[in-house]
């Protein structure tokens, strides 16, 4: 018998009005000022109210059908994505292909090896989870003992996550989310646990400037390969970012 877990509901008085959609504080994942907390399975995830009231709402139809569908990533900060993809460059983490295999960074230029990076993981500054509408999820009843969740679309295709894939692609649009990164391409890689707040993330995405991310990416982001990044994300500004639910 599954035991579902308790949701807690903090008081908030923020609301989806008082949040400017294009400060760059809160697109480049500098803050959490317009954020609140939803607490799940004992766990504090950060997210903007209407993505909030949004999960809880298809959570619990999710749960009629079985699946006790989680977070596993909210709201990451600026430091937090930076630390990933710096420990890739560095190679403390590893470094996948379009298969899902790792690789040898050894063999590639350093463009090869950002582009190869940029697959899988958002430089930091440009990742949608730094505006609090965007969520990882899956079901952790699905998980076989001591099993670790696999963020992999083979486990979301035939693997033990593949009814939240299934059951996400038939529901998830009642409920205001969709995936932005649906179908594979030359620049990301799709990814079948990551679902976004509609209304909310389109509005952020309407807020990207090309050129104000360009110069925060080289003057402000302390990134190891600065020129490299800022000029592959301004050169592919409209296919890697302009990603909206229409």
């Amino acid at each position: 018998m599954t035991v579902i877990p308790s949701v807690k509901t903090p008081p908030t008085n923020k609301n989806m009005t008082e949040i400017n959609y294009a400060d760059p504080e809160i697109i480049h994942g500098l803050t959490d000022k317009h954020l609140t907390a939803l607490i799940l399975n004992n766990r504090s995830f950060m997210v903007t109210p209407a993505t909030r009231e949004a999960f809880l709402e298809m959570r619990n139809e999710a749960l009629k059908d079985g699946i006790n569908l989680s977070i596993a990533s909210s709201f990451r900060n600026f430091e937090r994505q930076k630390i990933i993809f710096e420990e890739k460059i560095a190679g403390i983490r590893p470094v996948l292909d379009r298969n899902e295999h790792p690789v040898d960074i050894g063999t590639m230029s350093k463009e090869e090896l950002i582009r190869t990076i940029m697959f899988f993981s958002a430089v930091p500054g440009m990742s949608r989870h730094h505006w609090g509408t965007d969520l990882d999820v899956y079901d952790p009843d699905a998980l076989a003992c001591n099993e670790e969740l696999d963020l992999t679309n083979r486990c979301y295709t035939r693997g033990c996550q593949k009814n939240v894939g299934k059951w996400l692609t038939a529901n998830m649009q009642k409920f205001g989310f969709f995936r932005p990164y649906a179908h594979d391409n030359q620049y990301c890689s799709y990814e079948l646990w990551h679902l976004s707040h509609m209304n909310e993330s389109d509005r952020f995405t309407s807020g990207l400037d090309c050129e104000e991310c360009a110069c925060f990416l080289k003057n402000r982001a302390g990134l190891s390969e600065p020129d490299l990044v800022t000029s592959i994300v301004t050169g592919e500004f409209a296919q890697r970012f302009l990603l909206f639910s229409h």
